[in-house]
């Protein structure tokens, strides 16, 4: 995938030149003329997004993560340099800010969230003929024989689903994936959750999610236990997928390589998306039940 000529970048660098634009625009009604140093400032961010792309890989989820971390903060350049640098106190510049506010705010949520859904959709492996919708439920199934401790339960009310579930860390953890499957777009909508049942932090981050105070004296951990429920998308990883070796045998799958990375309970995201990916279908990571509709490219 080309780094620069895909479309986040492509959305991200018009975001970044309409607002650098409007302060521009803005500096040439006030003053009636522009600085090259107005120029640099406006132009900054561009050359930001360019850096942090060419520097963090060609990784779908790289790509969306750092072209929606640079939009959101890059474009408050020009408009920093404009109240800062302009005549007269801040509030002199409510119109521009207000304007600038009012567009950056429109704007980015929308952008966001369109770049959530490409940044959690992969495609079809190239040349790969999508199968029949039971036949990829049948491989899905069979993951439970594959050594990964996995429950893949299909309710007869909806037959559209399946659940995959792995319990981590003597039950205490467990991550789960409601399965919808779209036959008409071979398309399969991923919504992920992940439970924590009073476990043990199992890092610092973790471990600044309680809000108890405990002295650290070594008589005491460092926080409570933990008990979580929330949502999330697993960003799908391209060079995970690549570590694991899917054999697939009469709609049987089994972990031909990369045992190790399949059973970890983290990757069991990508050990899905890989076997939609290989089955022909597209995979798409969803947040909420209103998010029904597949990308379709």
């Amino acid at each position: 995938m080309n780094r620069i000529l895909n479309p986040p970048i492509i959305v991200a660098a018009l975001l970044l030149l309409v607002a650098g634009a409007g302060a521009l625009g803005w500096l040439w009604l006030r003053d009636g003329r522009v600085t090259p140093n107005a120029v640099i400032v406006v132009m900054l961010p561009l050359g930001l997004l360019l850096a942090g792309i060419l520097a963090w890989g060609n990784d779908r989820s790289q790509i969306g993560i750092t072209a929606w971390a640079i939009t959101m903060f890059a474009a408050i350049i020009p408009a920093w340099y404009v109240l800062q640098y302009g005549s007269g106190n801040w509030f002199a510049q409510w119109r521009f800010l207000i304007g600038y506010g009012v567009f950056y705010l429109a704007v980015l949520p929308i952008f966001t969230l369109w770049l959530a859904g490409w940044t959690a959709w992969v495609l079809p492996a190239p040349g790969a003929m999508p199968v029949a919708e039971y036949r990829l439920k049948q491989r899905v199934q069979s993951l439970a024989n594959a050594g990964l401790d996995l429950r893949i339960e299909q309710l007869a009310d909806e037959p559209d689903r399946i659940f995959v579930t792995r319990d981590f860390r003597d039950g205490k953890r467990t991550i789960g994936l409601r399965l919808t499957f779209v036959p008409e777009r071979h398309c399969v909508l991923a919504r992920e959750i992940s439970l924590i049942r009073g476990d043990k932090p199992m890092d610092a981050s973790e471990a600044r999610i309680t809000s108890s105070i405990r002295p650290r004296d070594g008589t005491h951990p460092d926080a409570d236990l933990i008990y979580e429920a929330s949502l999330t998308v697993t960003p799908p990883r391209e060079t995970i997928r690549q570590q694991v070796a899917l054999r697939i045998t009469d709609d049987r799958v089994e972990i031909a390589a990369g045992h190790d990375v399949a059973s970890d309970p983290e990757n069991l995201a990508h050990v899905l998306t890989l076997l939609v990916h290989q089955s022909g279908w597209a995979w798409q990571g969803v947040f909420a039940n209103w998010q029904r509709g597949c990308r379709g490219h």
